[in-house]
């Protein structure tokens, strides 16, 4: 045992190094009988800097029993999925609502949403505003909602100026009011 505890320990460095070639080593954890090199390789992997192993978190999100592990690569996941990639704008947010479907409660769907905020896409804005409705996850949809209207709106000012329309008519947050209404007052300004 304390040959594993000294592997894991090793996985975990590998995870705070970030460098591609560990990656093996780490996705070989991941099918390790052994239960301290498997959390070892999620935590390293949940952690790791760069896009590379964002299909093997949302794999160990889908399968895993561990209820913790599913919760740390879900967080890992989602947090890559705002790293720079050459993925479409839309399947970045088909990514997110994948992360929305299996995030276990309210609390993980709202990191989800945090995350969708930092996408500054058409696709995001269109996904943040079909949460409006749900109370649990109301203000976190008109976060995202502000942020990537901010972002975006040069470009698609007529969906983001009624989406933060109805954030201003709607939301209980006086400084999300505000950021909407400056968002929409600089949009007018020529």
């Amino acid at each position: 045992t304390e040959k594993i505890g000294d592997r894991a320990s090793l996985l975990r460095m590998l995870g705070r190094i970030g460098d591609n070639s560990a990656l093996a080593a780490l996705r070989a954890a991941l099918a390790s009988p052994e239960a301290e090199l498997r959390d070892a390789a999620i935590r390293a992997l949940a952690d790791w800097p760069t896009p590379e192993p964002i299909d093997d978190l949302l794999q160990v999100a889908q399968t895993s029993d561990n209820p913790v592990h599913k919760v740390l690569s879900l967080r890992g996941f989602v947090r890559l999925l705002d790293a720079p990639s050459d993925r479409s704008a839309e399947e970045t947010v088909v990514l997110y609502g994948r992360a929305m479907d299996l995030a276990p409660n309210a609390v993980e769907q709202k990191r989800v949403l945090a995350g969708l905020g930092g996408a500054g896409t058409l696709p995001a804005l269109r996904m943040a505003a079909r949460y409006l409705e749900n109370a649990a996850l109301q203000v976190e949809a008109e976060s995202a909602i502000v942020r990537i209207a901010q972002a975006i709106q040069d470009a698609h000012r007529q969906e983001s100026h009624e989406l933060l329309v109805k954030v201003i008519r709607n939301t209980k947050n006086d400084t999300l009011r505000e950021q909407a209404q400056s968002i929409i007052d600089a949009a007018a300004t020529p």
